[in-house]
């Protein structure tokens, strides 16, 4: 359960914004994003941005990575940054996910709402939902994939079965 609201945010306007970060990095035509290699790219660009690779340990087991959003610093275990770095769909997704959290908590400002009634926030409210499809939206562009099956997904732009068929059925209700 989420411990925070945020402010909302739908699907469609969380892939514009990812399209927006295409589109200044020049990739908006390019299905395989360089996940990986923007990590590096947005220490340059930002200042309140950075990350470290730490060892598996350092993390709980089921945690693969985390942000802190006072700071913009992510942490991402060893293994699952090697694995991205290999093309590992989901590993890839994973380090796609904090750059979601980035950008919806900490460049775009989102403002967070303490959750104080224990119910579960609605998606569009629920900050590991907006990074979640965020990150979704980053990796699959919706306005390249149009017509693609979730394999040719899958394979062309570097993400998990999951991943693809997740991305795969929004897309025909709200291309960009």
């Amino acid at each position: 359960m989420a411990d925070y609201y945020v402010e909302p945010k739908s699907r469609l306007e969380l892939r514009r914004l990812a399209l927006l970060l295409r589109k200044s990095l020049h990739l908006e035509n390019i299905l395989y994003f360089p996940i990986v290699e923007l990590l590096d790219v947005l220490t340059e660009i930002f200042d309140n941005f950075s990350y470290e690779i730490v060892e598996d340990k350092i993390l709980p087991p089921k945690v693969h990575a985390d942000i802190n959003i006072r700071d913009g610093h992510i942490r991402i275990k060893e293994s699952v940054y090697e694995r991205a770095c290999n093309g590992k769909g989901r590993d890839r997704m994973t380090i796609a996910h904090e750059i979601g959290h980035f950008f919806t908590l900490c460049f775009c400002g989102f403002r967070l709402e303490r959750n104080f009634d224990n119910k579960k926030p609605p998606a569009f409210r629920d900050p590991e939902w907006q990074a979640k499809c965020f990150a979704g939206e980053l990796m699959v562009p919706a306005h390249l994939v149009d017509g693609m099956s979730e394999f040719e997904i899958m394979r062309k732009c570097g993400v998990s079965y999951d991943a693809s068929c997740v991305q795969r059925k929004h897309i025909p209700k709200e291309v960009v």
